[in-house]
């Protein structure tokens, strides 16, 4: 709702008169009701859209059950795109013209056929070395709607008071992901070494720490803290950018509108969002129907979860 361009979209049904989805619909009269002029109540309730949601994910997310946000956000916002008739085209939907940005992935992984080979033949002293050094490249773009960071492992041991130390991060240091030039190893489908560079930023950039590893057993929670700044992020002085078309300007600098916190334990614990008034420059923390005026500092001072940070000059 604190999407310019999404919410400006959605107040106008003609924009999606047309359009069959019973959940496009319902987020339309949220909208609506959410921006009514005329609205006299302080407050107002997003059941049906909520029931529109229940039913269009199969019940994958429900009222009452508390669902991973960034899993909801994703699901969200792919449906609606879809549902809108938008294609793989950029700008195809109001969804893609808000988030999508582009990547370009650099794919190093060792051939099939030369670990084969390396299997099948005697080779001469000095040439298996040869051949393990050959490291097959792929580069290709892939379009984001969404911007996964890693944090780095908390430490193992606790300080002199007995108490664990919670480690920080500036945001920069994880954003180096996307340098084109950090490594990141996976190793599914198939061990490789990714690198990662942005190509294209989008107009609202949705960043997802990591917080949570599954394994086997149970969820684990890394608890660091990220310092990141509330006001001018400038992407530019971390990661390198594509030169702008002509007669355009580089936009590489975004504001924090809305940031969502995890507290408590991992597979319980609740979630808080913090969400910027853009009119008075004030920030409000809510959590179900709590909500309360805040200062920014406080915003940057929390797990953070998920951020959305918005263009300077980009929703004119």
């Amino acid at each position: 709702m604190r999407v310019t361009p999404l919410r400006d979209f959605f107040l106008i049904p003609e924009n999606y008169q047309m359009c069959k989805s019973v959940l496009v619909h319902r987020f339309g009269e949220l909208t609506r009701k959410i921006w009514h002029p005329r609205n006299f109540k302080g407050q107002v309730s997003p059941h049906e859209f909520l029931q529109a949601v229940m039913v269009a994910s199969k019940k994958r997310f429900r009222i009452g059950v508390q669902s991973d946000p960034v899993e909801f956000m994703s699901w969200f916002l792919n449906t609606l795109h879809a549902d809108l008739g938008g294609t793989k085209k950029p700008n195809s939907s109001v969804i893609y013209k808000c988030f999508q940005g582009e990547l370009e992935v650099t794919k190093e992984f060792q051939s099939k056929n030369l670990l084969d080979r390396k299997e099948d033949v005697d080779k001469p002293p000095g040439e298996e070395d040869k051949i393990s050094d050959s490291l097959e490249r792929e580069i290709s773009k892939m379009p984001f709607l969404m911007l996964g960071l890693d944090l780095p492992p908390p430490p193992l041991f606790k300080d002199v008071m007995e108490k664990n130390i919670i480690p920080q991060v500036p945001l920069f240091n994880i954003l180096k992901k996307f340098d084109g030039e950090s490594v990141t190893e996976v190793v599914r489908p198939q061990l490789a070494r990714m690198r990662y560079r942005v190509t294209r930023l989008p107009q609202y950039m949705i960043l997802h720490m990591r917080r949570f590893t599954k394994n086997n057993f149970f969820i684990e929670k890394n608890p660091t803290l990220v310092n990141f700044p509330v006001k001018n992020l400038e992407l530019k002085d971390y990661i390198p950018l594509p030169a702008p078309k002509r007669n355009e300007k580089l936009r590489s600098k975004y504001d924090l509108i809305a940031n969502i916190v995890h507290d408590g334990k991992p597979g319980e614990g609740s979630y808080r969002v913090f969400v910027q008034r853009k009119s008075e420059e004030i920030w409000y923390e809510m959590q179900d129907l709590h909500v309360a005026e805040t200062l920014p500092q406080m915003v940057a001072l929390s797990e953070a979860y998920m951020q959305i940070y918005e263009q300077q000059g980009g929703s004119q």
